[in-house]
């Protein structure tokens, strides 16, 4: 109780310094962020959840995941690219849901069939809703919606008062955004202006979407963005001693730190082909967490409704 006491307090002053470097510098920060501790926190997560598994029995998984995201990486942007995104995206969520909720492979593709065909159906029935989770799952609600699932299950778990408080400020911080704006400060804007495409087109959709009226614009959305990545990678690393991930075998860490040295290397020669050659890697973590999101989900939605989780 006194180690989770202590995380959670971490946790908390954590989120503190993010919101603040978000407020203060909205711009640099989700580049810095996302360049540095990116790729980092993409090896060693993926380290863990190939030691367990990825939850689901299994090591296999990385196979199809890896093809399904190849073909999600490198297909040409535009808006057929987003649609077919997440046709890719909506496969990867039926096979997580499939592996967790069933052991008989007969059953699996049953559920499996059943998720995917809705998700599909979507597609056609409504255009916006495949658009929103193409853009939206790999990153908003990977970063910010499971990151938040997993603080307030840590906390139903335990009966943390400090993982309650935890995860109230969480909440706090990230819709701070949506009624205060971030500062428009940029110390480095040649640095800003060259590189920040890749998260303009998030920010100006978020902006658009949640505009209250207008209300939101998209340098809160980045700010938004900025806090959301740096919490969601500074969470993962303060928890080495809580799930253990720093447990890997010496070859494979001097694997991670050549991977990890090899990407910042690139990114400080061009960030944007450092930002197109992590992009890879950045979607195989994210739908190789799935399982972990769904078995999370089910769990959450057990505790909250009074149903013993299976999990």
């Amino acid at each position: 109780m006194f180690l989770r006491a202590n995380v959670d307090q971490v946790n908390i002053a954590l989120m503190l310094i993010s919101v603040v470097l978000a407020y203060f510098l909205p711009f640099e920060l989700v580049l810095v962020s996302y360049a540095f501790l990116g790729p980092a926190h993409y090896l060693t997560q993926i380290s863990w959840m190939h030691d367990r598994t990825y939850f689901i029995g299994t090591k296999w998984l990385w196979a199809p995941m890896i093809f399904l995201v190849a073909l999600i990486a490198f297909m040409p942007w535009g808006d057929q690219a987003l649609t077919a995104n997440y046709s890719l995206l909506s496969l990867t969520v039926a096979i997580a849901c499939a592996l967790v909720f069933a052991k008989e492979m007969r059953k699996r593709i049953l559920i499996g069939v059943c998720i995917l065909i809705p998700l599909l159906a979507m597609r056609f029935l409504y255009m916006p809703f495949a658009i929103a989770i193409a853009l939206l799952l790999p990153t908003v609600i990977h970063i910010y919606i499971f990151t938040g699932s997993f603080i307030l299950l840590g906390a139903l778990k335990s009966g943390s008062k400090w993982g309650v408080a935890s995860f109230i400020i969480f909440v706090i911080c990230g819709l701070m955004f949506f009624f205060v704006a971030p500062s428009d400060n940029i110390i480095s804007i040649d640095f800003v202006n060259s590189n920040l495409k890749g998260f303009d087109g998030l920010a100006d959709y978020m902006a658009e979407m949640l505009s209250f009226g207008g209300h939101v614009e998209p340098n809160s959305m980045l700010g938004f963005l900025s806090f959301a990545y740096t919490y969601h990678y500074l969470n993962w690393f303060s928890k080495t001693e809580v799930i253990k991930w720093h447990l890997i075998p010496p070859k494979r860490w001097i694997a991670i730190i050549a991977l990890y040295t090899l990407s910042i290397s690139i990114y400080l020669v061009d960030y944007k082909a450092g930002f197109i050659a992590l992009l890879f890697l950045s979607l195989l973590h994210v739908v190789l967490e799935f399982p972990l999101n769904a078995i999370t989900m089910r769990t959450l939605f057990a505790m909250l409704f009074g149903k013993k989780s299976h999990a």
